[in-house]
């Protein structure tokens, strides 16, 4: 396949991904806490509405995946399609669908209880959805995108 075409399919997987994480949090909503914990210190949990967590983890995935797919056709329509800038793409968007992940686990973990009894136990979820999500995203793009080109070194 072409260099366009992966590219297309990885804007559209992309676009795909945060939709569906839309939707899993509009399907799931009535079943959901008011409160989700944002995050785990030494001070405790701390929490808040769980439609502005929702909101703000979508955010973050997506301008990882923006970032990704943004330095992706640079790279491309210049020609620097090394290993170098591949990696760069590849944890970019792997690092977007891994913060999915840390939001689905989290939704997941709460479903249909309530947040402040399970203290922190929803962040540890979503950080282990997290690695998982990006482990397995970061292989696949790395396999799916085209090969990278070798770069000569110069004398």
């Amino acid at each position: 396949m072409k260099m366009r075409s992966k590219g297309q399919q990885m804007i559209a997987a992309s676009c795909l991904a945060v939709m569906a994480y839309l939707a899993l949090y509009l399907f799931l909503r009535p079943e959901l806490p008011e409160q989700l914990v944002r995050h785990a210190g030494a001070d405790g949990a701390g929490y808040s509405p769980t439609w502005l967590v929702v909101l703000v983890i979508g955010a973050a995935a997506t301008l990882s995946i923006a970032i990704g797919i943004i330095a992706y056709r640079d790279f491309t329509s210049l020609g620097h399609w090394n290993p170098g800038p591949k990696s760069i793409v590849v944890c970019f968007v792997a690092a977007g669908f891994g913060i999915l992940g840390l939001g689905a686990a989290m939704l997941f973990t709460v479903l249909g209880q309530d947040a402040a009894q399970l203290g922190s136990l929803p962040v540890g979820m979503g950080l282990i959805g997290l690695l998982g999500v990006f482990a397995l995203s970061a292989g696949l793009l790395a396999r799916a995108l085209p090969r990278a080109e070798q770069e000569a070194l110069d004398d």
